[in-house]
């Protein structure tokens, strides 16, 4: 073989080596020559932090430390943030409510969260009448779920109260329905039906034409306090819809009641 083959193979031969070793370390790191290179993808997060909720408690606590009203103390439940204690000063029993209230209410994130502010501080051991006050929570532009919410939340263990067998309102019941009214004047663009119920004693017929009647009075009411009597609609159910059949006092208690129930865009 001449010295200028010898050459020729062993450049070959080394060519292959090179070639070979090449394609090794391809393989190793999973790479591949077959098709174009795809961009690393970056590892996802496996540990993201959740958004943290507020602690409205806390807040409220805060406020009213900051001014020194010790003898106030918060509890926030099913949304309703209530301030209780009890104070010989109406000055003060207003003031540690308002300071609570400007607290809540410079957090935008209250929307949705607390549903409704309440003034339960007892005034020298006296409970006030105050209703909780769900239309300032509600944000600038309440949808009809919000509005919703807003009058169950007013509603959720209170009941409009009449006196015995006729549609007139009960004096006791005009803080709710004071509470009740603004809300529909924050939400304007909703109408909602005053459905009246009784409870199932008596003749049925009475008790529609009753139970009507009190939806009656109820919405002449808010009109009264500057309620679009065009949002409102009245209709009496009397006994056929039952929230507890129960048949003692405490569920006739419940059945009578009057509900609030959005039932269209107002601007329709």
């Amino acid at each position: 073989m001449s010295e200028k083959s010898q050459r020729r193979r062993k450049a070959l031969a080394s060519g292959t080596g090179v070639a070979i070793a090449i394609f090794a370390a391809l393989a190793a790191t999973g790479l591949s020559l077959t098709g174009p290179l795809k961009p690393a993808t970056p590892d996802k997060p496996t540990n993201a932090e959740a958004p943290k909720k507020t602690d409205w408690r806390g807040v409220a606590r805060l406020a009213l430390d900051k001014q020194e009203f010790s003898f106030a103390d918060v509890k926030f439940k099913a949304g309703v943030l209530t301030v209780s204690g009890d104070t010989e000063a109406a000055e003060d029993r207003a003031r540690a409510f308002e300071v609570v209230k400007q607290a809540v209410l410079s957090d935008p994130s209250h929307v949705g969260v607390v549903l409704a502010l309440e003034n339960a501080i007892t005034l020298g051991g006296q409970a006030m009448a105050d209703a909780p006050d769900a239309a300032s929570t509600m944000g600038a532009t309440p949808d009809a779920k919000a509005c919703q919410t807003a009058y169950d939340t007013l509603l959720d263990g209170r009941v409009i109260n009449f006196g015995s067998g006729s549609a007139v309102l009960a004096e006791d019941s005009k803080p709710l329905l004071n509470a009740l009214a603004a809300v529909a004047k924050r939400c304007e663009t909703y109408r909602v039906e005053l459905g009246g119920h009784t409870d199932a004693r008596g003749d049925a017929t009475a008790n529609q034409a009753l139970s009507e009647r009190r939806a009656q009075s109820v919405a002449d009411y808010l009109v009264s306090k500057s309620v679009p009597a065009s949002l409102l609609g009245v209709s009496g159910y009397g006994e056929t819809q039952p929230k507890d059949a129960g048949g003692n006092a405490e569920a006739d208690a419940k059945n009578r009641r009057i509900e609030f129930k959005i039932v269209e865009d107002g601007a329709q």
